[in-house]
């Protein structure tokens, strides 16, 4: 008791092993070891936003499994890399790319593709199977192709995107 305050002090248990685990379960080992700040990211490269948690299986997490929190002023944040239930988890999570150079967008959805590049990129978006529809819904679209290639410096010119649906085959060039 400091001037008539009491200080609370909280104490949180190392963050459990979650992955593996559904994601309602991972969410709630968490909070019963004292970790309220949880955020969840779609890895699939679909970019899909996580709503209902009973549909999601975690894949990956950091910090990872025994670490304990070092700044007592605030509380950590867990970070889940999740996928679909029934889904495979990718085998690695790829590096950001530098700036100014074209990241890898094949087999990531349109809005992936969308989001990794600079906000005022030109980007055409056509149906690689030569059908011409409209690619609307930009997570049930995937990437076959690109121009420039992963690695290549972004120059200003148009970014294309060859897109198929998820479920379809990218058609040989």
């Amino acid at each position: 008791m400091i001037a008539g305050i009491v200080l609370a002090s909280t104490v949180v248990a190392p963050v459990p092993d979650v992955a593996g685990q559904g994601l309602v379960m991972a969410v709630q080992a968490l909070k019963d070891a004292g970790y309220e700040r949880i955020k969840s990211t779609d890895v699939s490269g679909r970019g899909r936003i996580v709503v209902l948690r009973r549909d999601w299986k975690v894949c990956r997490q950091q910090p990872g499994a025994g670490a304990v929190r070092t700044d007592t002023r605030r509380q950590t944040q867990v970070e889940l890399s999740v996928v679909k239930v029934g889904e495979n988890c990718p085998a690695r999570v790829e590096a950001p790319v530098r700036p100014g150079f074209m990241p890898a967008l094949s087999g990531k959805s349109v809005r992936v593709a969308r989001q990794s590049l600079p906000g005022r990129t030109t980007i055409r978006i056509t149906d690689a199977t030569g059908q011409n529809r409209l690619v609307f819904w930009d997570t049930a679209w995937r990437v076959c192709t690109q121009t420039p290639a992963a690695g290549q410096p972004l120059t200003g010119g148009p970014v294309l995107l060859r897109t198929v649906k998820y479920g379809e085959a990218c058609p040989a060039r």
